[in-house]
């Protein structure tokens, strides 16, 4: 008695994989952009801001 073989297996494997590695990196890359590089971008903009209009002020008087 032969067992009937297995098909398609593999292609579901493959699409479920990456399926979910493209998401958890999507996911995961958007966390980092948003979560840790635009907060770390936008303090350093602040602090050059800040640094330019305190020598613009002391340039004034």
């Amino acid at each position: 008695m032969a067992i009937a073989p297995i098909t398609g297996m593999l292609r579901r494997g493959l699409v479920a994989d990456l399926s979910i590695a493209l998401g958890l990196g999507v996911t995961f890359g958007a966390l980092y952009w948003h979560g840790y590089h635009m907060p770390r971008t936008y303090a350093r903009d602040n602090f050059y801001r800040k640094l330019e209009q305190e020598r613009a002020a002391a340039r004034s008087i």
